[in-house]
């Protein structure tokens, strides 16, 4: 297969002047277009490494397919191989433990176990990340979490890997501004709904043990109710007027109010309190799908507010 380098001129002895040149990428030779003069032999072909089966010939095309996976940096670059024996029987006196192989295992040290367990841990982190549909730097942070916790041989045993890799994840959320509810990480892992409790036990762990490797208070960052404002108003398919008027009730309350809940239930009464005063047909039930917040607490959380109705919304 022959590449035309049409803006690189290379020096022919032969043509005495600097001529144009082809590059033959099954031989590795440049060639002079002008005299066919072969002037290098043997070039290095320093891009990425490609492997096609459907036509080792060459040609336009080929479907090239890159050679291994990518490079994780939070992975150190070493290859290792592990090989394990087993006793299989080979014919009918083997079973009676005649002529038998001996039992042999090579376990794998603790440098290739350490490694193994931050592979699998990275593989989880990130399918957790994509069913979520978390950006890449809220994956990449929860990764580093996870790795910071193999590093100081303190990654919890007997414990439910997805509530690990939820716990990173919902780190992450906080620590990037961006969080998430510990019920939508739960809906992502095998347990479910039970899962929530789990997972926010793990983050109190990892907060603590983090803490206390680097000397001080693991911060988590601060969530409030502007944090999930736009993207339940979004779920809800809330109009620019709605999310606007939702937006500086809840700035108001923030800055003039101190109301004992959590975020996300502000959030969620704040926006039914919006869509009862804009008359859009949206149920307290319909809230609650969108939010992920129980009805009754948002039914709570909406007598409280109801005799600040007139600060929040002017």
């Amino acid at each position: 297969m022959y590449n035309s380098a049409e803006d690189e001129r290379v020096y022919c002895p032969d043509c005495h002047r600097a001529t144009e040149v082809v590059l033959d990428h099954t031989t590795g030779d440049t060639i002079c277009t002008e005299c066919a003069l072969v002037l290098d032999a043997h070039y290095v072909d320093e891009g990425s490494e490609w492997r096609t089966f459907s036509n080792d010939a060459g040609g336009d095309d080929r479907d090239p397919s890159r050679v291994g996976s990518s490079g994780d940096p939070f992975l150190d670059a070493k290859l290792s191989t592990s090989i394990t024996y087993s006793k299989k029987p080979n014919n009918k006196s083997s079973a009676t433990g005649e002529n038998a192989l001996p039992r042999m295992s090579a376990p794998l040290d603790a440098g290739a176990a350490s490694e193994k367990t931050l592979v699998d841990g990275f593989h989880g982190i990130a399918d957790m990340a994509d069913r979520l549909g978390l950006v890449a730097t809220i994956r990449d942070q929860a990764k580093e979490t996870f790795k910071k916790l193999d590093d100081a041989k303190a990654c919890p045993r007997g414990r439910s890997r997805d509530a690990i890799y939820a716990a990173c994840l919902f780190i992450a959320c906080r620590n990037l501004g961006m969080p998430r509810t510990l019920k939508e990480f739960a809906s992502a892992t095998a347990e479910g709904a039970e899962a929530r409790k789990a997972i926010g036990k793990m983050t109190l762990l990892i907060k603590r043990i983090l803490g206390e490797e680097e000397g001080q208070v693991m911060d988590i960052g601060v969530v409030r109710a502007s944090d999930y404002l736009r993207r339940f108003c979004s779920r809800l398919g809330l109009g620019n007027h709605e999310v606007r008027e939702a937006g500086e009730a809840v700035r108001r309350l923030e800055d003039g109010l101190d109301v004992r809940r959590n975020p996300e239930s502000i959030a969620a009464a704040i926006i039914y309190m919006v869509v009862q005063r804009a008359g859009t047909g949206r149920s307290v039930k319909d809230v609650s799908v969108a939010t992920g917040v129980a009805e009754g607490t948002i039914k709570e959380a909406h007598k409280d507010l109801t005799p600040h109705a007139q600060m929040l919304f002017g």
